[in-house]
């Protein structure tokens, strides 16, 4: 008859057998984050290092085809790239507790929906921009900190405060992360009217039938020997005809109270979220 403590044994043994691996390692059920990736997928903790956060940051803006800086400097100025717990602004990026809902609800404590808001809302920025015929902000080093303003939204006199921190972005990421290749290259579908003769401004409708797209217009107005570009602020205008409307230059505006026509190169411009742009252009003459 075997001994009590044999049997003991015996039979713990072929429980912990049984259990999961990540039981075995002491985890509670929870795997421990993978150490050897240079650039995380998941969050890597509270407790993580600042190289570490700021490549799992970097890693998420370069998935969704942002500059990897981007969110990195937005993190160091907004929170020493820290998951700040604050009554009114709270996480990385110093939320507003009014942003606590939908897709970004409970984020102070899940900085996966940090990053999620911080992205959707640059991809955003750079859509309007492109709308409005304006470069493409990814090409420009220079211009990410105003980039990030305007995602952000401080007081006037703090939006130069986020592009003294590139340099550091750069330091902290080393080079790692890289994007992955573009798959999205198709323009959004852009339907426009714009008549070929209008009286006193520039007026024209827009619409994306096939896909959701931000749309604007620029027009390059000639007024005797000088030619200046105006923007319409774009706007969304999903499947219905959205009305636009280009101010004309002051120049412009004399040669009509004079009774002189001005002409002027108009451009609609389309994007996606993916920053393809779609372009319908047309002469056109304003009369007085």
């Amino acid at each position: 008859m075997p001994r009590p403590f044999v049997l003991l044994t015996t039979v713990l043994a072929v429980l912990v057998a049984a259990l999961p691996a990540a039981a075995q390692t002491g985890g509670g059920g929870v795997e421990a984050p993978d150490l050897s990736d240079p650039c995380p997928a998941d969050y890597p903790g509270d407790d993580a290092t600042e190289v570490r956060i700021a490549r799992w940051m970097a890693r998420g803006a370069a998935e969704r085809g942002l500059p990897r800086e981007l969110p990195v400097m937005a993190g160091i100025a907004e929170s020493g790239l820290q998951n700040l717990k604050g009554p009114l602004y709270s996480g990385f990026f110093g939320m507003s507790m009014v942003l606590n809902s939908g897709p970004y609800r409970l984020f102070p404590t899940r900085p996966a929906r940090q990053l999620l808001w911080f992205t959707d809302t640059a991809l955003r920025v750079r859509q309007y921009r492109l709308a409005e015929g304006r470069p493409d902000p990814t090409g420009d080093p220079d211009a990410y900190g105003i980039w990030i303003a305007d995602v952000e939204r401080p007081a006037p006199e703090n939006r130069s405060g986020y592009q003294q921190h590139l340099a550091e972005a750069r330091r902290l990421i080393a080079g790692r992360c890289q994007a992955a290749e573009k798959s999205d290259i198709a323009p959004p579908v852009l339907r426009a009217r714009i008549a070929r003769r209008q009286r006193t401004s520039i007026v024209l409708s827009v619409r994306c039938p096939a896909a959701d797209c931000v749309a604007g217009a620029t027009a390059e107005i000639t007024a005797g020997e000088s030619t200046a570009t105006r923007r319409a602020a774009a706007t969304d205008p999903g499947e219905d005809w959205a009305t636009l409307q280009v101010r004309l230059s002051a120049r412009a505006r004399r040669m009509l109270a004079r009774d002189q026509a001005v002409s002027a190169l108009v451009t609609a411009h389309a994007a996606d979220e993916a920053a393809n742009v779609a372009r319908v252009a047309r002469r056109v003459r304003v009369l007085p």
